[in-house]
């Protein structure tokens, strides 16, 4: 397999020389052919292949020809030596390629417009890329849905075996929480033991999922992937502060994706010693909240001894005509705002903003000051900043890190992964 440098900080490969494609590259000896040719911009299929693990090479996808051999190798778990001549196009390889689109295709549900990956599926962009119309001796596996997990269903009719759940979960996570097993003449997903899935239930196997074999339970034929509005946003469950995609219909969130997904399996290994891009159980499926109808959906004004519901522009004077009362009577100091912490840095800027500028106060106070703020004032004392002095990085990197008190696996799991 090849090196890790994010996880193998100490290990410093020689530098090599091979050809590709007629030019002469340099890369590290020892790594991922596939790492080195799509280091030059080169994308070459590739199904059961992400950058944040070791490569395993079971779609057949990834074939190049290299001289000296007499029949394409999968460049994926080929290691880059010196002196290597390769060639990764011409017309033997794309129907090289080809066979092994239709050979998964084979035993492959023809069910796209009832699968949520429909528009959203790697085998199906590989087919339509490599022309693939007709398949014979096309067979189904009719494998009952496995539905025990509390969040993600797994239907193994539609997986192509490309194992990437199965690294995502033991390599990145290390959890470790699925395996092969035979079944029915076919090699299936399922958790250790065939037993429920027990796991941190992060959902980083669906999220690298290339096909509709692991669905989500709350978006499940919901929607197509092109009918709802993707907004870049930062989660607020913990410090943290990872990445997320919400994904919406109109005005409701139908699920929350990741960036880490088998659509960005290109990259450097050593940048996911700073994050793989991932979410845990609270980013990806703690999203019900936002639409519960226990939700306030109106303003709510005091009128007598009731709460009554009120239009927002009837309450927006009332709650301006109120501030500018007590401004008069008692000055602007008579105003304080409070905000959570768990609100993004942006946000709390804004809201500063608009209690020093628009309230002309100076009175603000946040949740993190009953827990934070005291590791800002030892920061500050002891190493004269008011931050944590190391990023993912270093965490991951580190020979040794003591916790004290904290169980970080709860407070901050993608922290607790990079540990």
């Amino acid at each position: 397999m090849g090196l890790k440098p994010a996880t193998n900080p100490d290990v410093e490969a020689v530098a090599i020389e091979l050809s590709i494609d007629g030019k002469s590259v340099t890369a590290k000896g020892g790594v991922s052919l596939y790492d080195v040719i799509s280091s030059t911009g080169k994308i070459i299929p590739a199904m059961c292949y992400h950058y944040t693990f070791d490569p395993f090479g079971s779609c057949g996808m990834c074939l190049v020809v290299q001289e000296g051999k007499k029949a394409p190798v999968r460049s994926c778990t080929a290691k880059a030596t010196a002196g290597m001549i390769i060639r990764t196009e011409g017309e033997d390889l794309f129907q090289a390629r080809k066979k092994a689109v239709e050979k998964h295709l084979s035993v492959h549900p023809l069910d796209c417009p009832v699968c949520d990956a429909d528009g959203h599926c790697e085998l199906q962009d590989t087919a339509f890329r490599h022309g693939v119309t007709n398949l014979a001796n096309a067979k189904q596996k009719f494998i009952p849905e496995d539905t025990r997990s509390p969040v993600l269903d797994f239907n193994m009719n539609r997986c192509i075996a490309c194992a990437e759940c199965i690294n995502v979960c033991k390599d990145v996570l290390m959890i470790d929480a699925l395996q092969f097993m035979k079944k029915g003449g076919f090699n299936q997903v399922v958790p250790k033991g065939d037993l429920a899935l027990s796991c941190e239930f992060c959902g980083d196997c669906l999220a690298v999922c290339p096909v509709g074999a692991i669905t989500n339970k709350f978006s499940k034929y919901l929607y197509k992937p092109w009918q709802m509005k993707k907004t870049t946003t930062t989660c607020n469950y913990c410090g943290d502060g990872c990445q997320m995609y919400l994904e919406t219909k109109d005005a409701e969130v139908v699920r929350v994706t990741s960036p880490l997904s088998w659509k960005n399996k290109w990259g450097d290994r050593a940048e996911t010693a700073k994050g793989h891009g991932g979410l845990c159980v609270r980013g990806r499926f703690g999203f019900e909240y936002i639409d519960s109808a226990a939700r306030l959906k109106q303003p709510l004004l005091r009128k007598g001894n009731q709460l009554v519901e009120t239009p927002w522009l009837e309450t927006m004077h009332q709650v301006v005509d109120r501030f500018s009362e007590i401004q008069r009577k008692h000055g602007p100091d008579a105003i304080a705002g409070l905000i959570t912490a768990r609100c993004t840095n942006e946000e709390l800027y804004l809201f500063q903003k608009l209690m020093r500028a628009g309230f002309r106060t100076n009175h603000l106070d946040s949740s993190a000051r009953y827990g934070h703020l005291n590791f800002v004032h030892a920061s500050h004392h002891a190493l004269g900043i008011g931050r944590s002095p190391n990023d993912w990085e270093d965490l991951t990197k580190a020979k040794a890190v003591i916790l004290i008190g904290s169980n970080i696996t709860e407070t901050n799991p993608l922290t607790a992964v990079r540990i």
